[in-house]
């Protein structure tokens, strides 16, 4: 397995930026030491503070197939479930213009809500993951799997109403839990109100307008040989072969589905943090900025079960924003995502800092170190 450290080119030194050097020697040797007990396959980090990039680095190896070849601090990678922070700006640029309400009941956009089980549910539902639809697979434990998923094979005439055959896992407004497939039906309010792909959307008004180049949902092949592969469904297809895969190519990919570089994901992150701009383009609003990274969900009535929790969930509009002192030295306020496999992208306002990572798993085995670890190493440098 490939060691190697590549360096990236950065316009300031860790001190320069408020950042201790010693804690980037250390990170680099804790990713190190999890490729050699199989954890990650590598490690890419792309740190700035205070406006200052001081780090942009990388260890480990692009691909399973060929594990001599190194990991760069530009390759690509599927960042999975940050492509919900985009979706989520998407709806909120849609208000901004007075086509929607956040506490819009769904039914008014998709007309397969309109059902006694289903008509309560609002678009701060779906941001939320308190609308009571089926969450992600493996969330609760069962003796048989009751994931969305399952029925894609369901979708030739209405995806929408064949999800919604499915009983709701509890009534809207009483439990948080996680459901990408939540993201999906916000994909389709974009789709009816715009008259464009989700995807389209997104790209058109946030990737392209934040010079995002290599942000992509259909990758072009020319990029394929940068695409950091960790398993056999990493991978990169073309279009064509996707659409091979029927239930999958009809749902809108705004739960998932975005491929992107930790350069990109940090025009993101700067452009919330600069509450909606970047570089003098404007994305959305301060005041819409604000209630995204709002945290939500801060009452007992939203209790969290999902993976053998028993907790009040971080949780903003479409992000994940901490609200209590959390175990991994970030401090509260911080907002940002995860995306299996593992990536995410998080920033301080705070501290003025914004961290994104790579930490693509040994063979795509799920492992809960390099998620907590190592944001616990990278907050504490801060000087």
């Amino acid at each position: 397995m490939n060691k190697q450290l590549t360096i990236g080119k950065v316009p300031y030194t860790p001190e320069e930026a408020g950042y201790e050097s010693l804690y980037i020697d250390r990170l680099n040797d804790f990713i190190i030491r999890m490729i050699d007990d199989k954890i990650v396959q590598g490690g890419s980090y792309h740190l700035m503070r205070g406006g200052k990039l001081f780090a942009n680095n990388a260890i480990g190896s692009l691909d399973y197939r060929e594990p001599e070849k190194p990991l760069l601090p530009d390759s690509i990678r599927p960042i999975a479930s940050i492509t919900k922070n985009f979706t989520a700006v998407a709806i909120f640029q849609l208000a901004e213009k007075g086509y929607i309400n956040i506490n819009d009941p769904v039914a008014q956009h998709l007309n397969e809500f309109d059902t006694p089980l289903h008509k309560k549910i609002t678009v701060y539902n779906l941001l939320t993951h308190t609308s009571g639809l089926l969450p992600d697979g493996g969330a609760f434990e069962t003796p048989y799997e009751n994931d969305w998923v399952n029925h894609l094979d369901k979708f030739e005439s209405n995806w929408i109403k064949a999800m919604l055959t499915q009983p709701p896992h509890c009534k809207p407004n009483t439990q948080w839990a996680y459901s990408s497939l939540g993201f999906c039906f916000l994909g389709e309010i974009i789709k009816k109100i715009s008259g464009i792909n989700a995807e389209d959307f997104i790209l058109e008004n946030i990737v392209k307008p934040l010079g995002m180049n290599d942000t992509f949902y259909d990758l072009p092949k020319e990029y394929f040989n940068r695409v950091c592969v960790s398993t056999e469904w990493e991978i990169p297809q073309t279009k064509e072969e996707e659409k091979e895969e029927k239930g999958w190519s009809l749902l809108p990919n705004a739960g998932w589905g975005l491929y992107s570089t930790l350069g990109d994901l940090n025009k993101f992150s700067q452009m919330m943090f600069n509450n909606g701009s970047l570089n003098g383009t404007r994305i959305i609003g301060r005041k819409s900025v604000e209630n995204i990274i709002h945290h939500h969900l801060d009452r007992v009535e939203f209790p969290n079960y999902c993976w053998g929790a028993d907790e009040i969930h971080d949780c903003g509009l479409g992000f994940e924003v901490m609200n209590r002192k959390p175990f991994n030295q970030m401090t509260v306020g911080t907002f940002g995502h995860e995306g299996s496999g593992v990536c995410w992208s998080y920033v301080d306002p705070k501290e003025g800092f914004i961290a994104s990572v790579f930490l693509p798993y040994y063979k795509g085995e799920f492992n809960i170190i390099p998620i907590h670890r190592t944001k616990y190493v990278i907050w504490s440098g801060l000087i």
